[in-house]
């Protein structure tokens, strides 16, 4: 586990209600942040917000739907409203769409459709709340953090279109860092296999401890250790923008 001192810092987490979301916002908050959980509205992102908020953490939930542009950026903006700013932006949203596994060679279910909603909710809308955050980021010098995967390099993921929506946001962690440049810097994580306490989408669950131990690590990652590395992203490696860092168990060596 890392640690560093984010008293007065301000953060916003997309998918924050569960999963990786919910783990970066119980570590930016554990760090002293004020941190706003945007996620869709419901019982999962208020039950985790009141429950971390029960705990003694600065946390207040913000629900929207990133899969429509206004709402997305009225929420960045409403939110930064709120805390004053805004320091840190780490967007974990993200949906396979399909939790039944499509083969690349079937084109046939690989539907506009379906390519359509894979690119809104896994690329589009890091693209919306990082265009929000902007001003707030060049404000405070601050940092952005996406969330690619493994699927996003070499495909394999829960379809084809979701492998290059994660390949797309690569690509847009390289074009916002030299837009934003000097003064915000973005990097991404990728993640390989998660473990099922770690995240709410069953695909893969039954095979995925089998699958892992193919890695180095021999296991899949826990959720604190994704938050771990969002977290060195925004709070330290001053020196690092552009990047995607593989947090993989070694998947990649």
């Amino acid at each position: 586990m890392i640690s560093a001192d984010l008293t007065g810092k301000r953060t916003i987490v997309t998918g924050g209600a569960s999963g990786l979301g919910l783990a970066a916002v119980r570590k930016f908050a554990e760090m002293g942040s004020t941190v706003a959980m945007v996620d869709l509205d419901g019982d999962r992102l208020h039950d985790s917000a009141s429950t971390l908020t029960d705990e003694g953490f600065d946390v207040f939930s913000a629900p929207t739907d990133l899969r429509d542009g206004d709402i997305a950026r009225a929420t960045v903006t409403d939110a930064a409203d709120r805390m004053g700013g805004i320091d840190h932006l780490v967007n974990i949203a993200g949906h396979p769409v399909t939790l039944t596994y499509i083969p690349p060679e079937d084109l046939d279910s690989q539907t506009e459709e379906l390519w359509h909603e894979m690119l809104s909710v896994n690329m589009l809308s890091a693209f919306r709340t990082s265009h929000a955050a902007a001003p707030f980021l060049k404000a405070s010098k601050g940092a952005i953090v996406n969330t690619a995967s493994m699927a996003g390099w070499r495909g394999g993921g829960s379809s084809s279109p979701y492998s290059v929506a994660k390949g797309a946001v690569i690509t847009l962690t390289k074009e916002l860092a030299r837009g934003l440049a000097p003064d915000v810097r973005v990097n991404a994580i990728s993640p390989s296999y998660v473990h099922p306490e770690s995240t709410n989408f069953p695909l893969k669950w039954d095979s995925v401890f089998e699958d892992s131990r193919s890695l180095p690590l021999g296991r899949p990652g826990r959720g604190e250790e994704y938050a771990d590395a969002c977290l060195f992203l925004c709070a330290g490696a001053s020196y690092i923008t552009g990047q995607t860092i593989h947090v993989d168990g070694g998947w990649s060596a």
